[in-house]
């Protein structure tokens, strides 16, 4: 019989190094992601990145699961040096705008046309499930490429996206088999990348520097009042999303699972603040207006990772049922269905994430070498939320060491 040569490129060897190669290319950009996150000014970048990491998160999560079936183990190292100086190189651009071009007009490009041409030549049955997860990260990449094209139609290349473009080629491109040119010299532009313990805002918004309380801690006057408070609060819960978003940056050792729950609820702390933000335009109300807490978000980051992830979610999150069941009830019997709908959506976000934070708080505790038993850990730390953030002080370890 005679023996027929395929016309496919990708045979079973090549599949498993191309997705590999894919799934480090995603996870390393959810990562990065993470970490700009809360240096990244603009609001409503902020709420971009908020969509893209999570989507990020569903790309890895499928290469993860087909790798599962046709390596052990699952995630391994992509055995090219270039390829994880490219994407150690991407995170230490000089600006958030540079750092979104690198990515999104460099790399995604060439991840998206990596993706099309792996499409057309894996072998179609045999490797149905490798088709079925690229058809549909392509529906995101598609979204992500076209958003870079609108948001930077007037921005020219610049240094930091040929730096990122030259190290690409570097790499042999997305596939590692393109011809592999020289490593780029280091660009005078770029900024090694430090957590960052501060978040950042744009200049239309003030920022207050201390804390203000809850809703129910400022009793307001009247119910119009109580409710305005309300969802000007929820405007402002970018805060969590970028103490999630922190922790996931701080958290490299932590096991995908936790990583791919993290981008879930971070993702769900941006819709929350972007449901603040509707709320207020459905009223016409400027959200820009609201006085950003951001000393929140830098009391938290002087923790450790496991600190930080046990005050948001047993204490903001775990605490604030009573306060959302009152709101809700207030607003059914006033007939106020959006009000109640925004409040519903959130409660049930936010009995997941205290769920994610009984689930994964033990390993956080591990990797921060923190040994006690877990609800001693839980209840010092609801304590320390309680005499911090309750109090309305918020104090600063920093600053207190500079007055001393």
């Amino acid at each position: 019989m005679q023996i027929v040569k395929p016309a496919e490129q990708v045979d079973m060897a090549r599949n498993k190094r191309l997705l590999n190669r894919y799934r480090f290319i995603e996870y390393e950009t959810l990562r990065i992601l993470a970490a700009w996150l809360p240096a990244t000014a603009r609001m409503e970048t902020k709420l971009a990145m908020g969509r893209f990491l999570w989507e990020e998160a569903q790309h890895v999560q499928h290469l993860y699961q087909r790798l599962r079936e046709v390596q052990t183990p699952a995630f391994r190292p992509p055995d090219d040096p270039a390829l994880e100086t490219l994407m150690a190189e991407a995170i230490n651009a000089p600006d958030e705008r540079s750092l979104l071009a690198g990515l999104f007009r460099v790399i995604k490009p060439a991840l998206r046309d990596a993706y099309r041409w792996h499409s057309g030549q894996t072998f179609a049955n045999p490797d149905a499930p490798t088709l079925y997860a690229l058809k549909h990260i392509l529906l995101d990449e598609d979204e992500h490429v076209a958003w870079a094209e609108a948001e930077f139609a007037r921005q020219p290349q610049g240094d930091w996206e040929r730096y990122i473009a030259a190290l690409l080629a570097h790499c042999g491109g997305v596939t590692g088999d393109e011809t592999r040119s020289e490593q780029p010299a280091q660009p005078a532009a770029r900024i090694p990348f430090r957590a960052p313990m501060t978040a950042a805002r744009d200049k239309r918004f003030t920022i207050l520097e201390q804390h203000w309380g809850d809703a129910a801690a400022r009793q307001p006057t009247d119910e119009a009042a109580r409710r305005l408070d309300e969802f000007e609060n929820y405007s402002q819960e970018m805060l969590a999303a970028e103490t999630v978003a922190l922790i996931i940056y701080l958290s490299p050792a932590m096991p995908w699972d936790f990583v791919y729950d993290s981008a879930r609820h971070c993702y769900d702390e941006t819709r929350h603040c972007l449901l603040g933000i509707e709320w207020l335009r459905q009223h016409e109300l400027d959200y820009t207006s609201v006085p950003q807490n951001t000393r929140i978000y830098a009391w938290r980051s002087q923790y450790d990772p496991a600190t930080q992830y046990c005050l948001l979610t047993r204490g903001n999150e775990a605490h604030a049922f009573p306060h959302r069941r009152r709101s809700l009830l207030q607003y059914e019997a006033a007939g106020d269905q959006l009000s109640a709908q925004y409040v519903s959506y959130d409660m049930a976000d936010e009995r997941q994430h205290v769920a994610f934070g009984t689930k994964w708080l033990p390993q956080l505790m591990a990797q921060n070498n923190i040994d006690m038993p877990v609800e001693q850990f839980i209840e010092d730390t609801v304590d320390l939320w309680r005499r911090e953030y309750l109090s309305r002080e918020l104090p600063l370890h920093s600053e207190r060491e500079a007055a001393s």
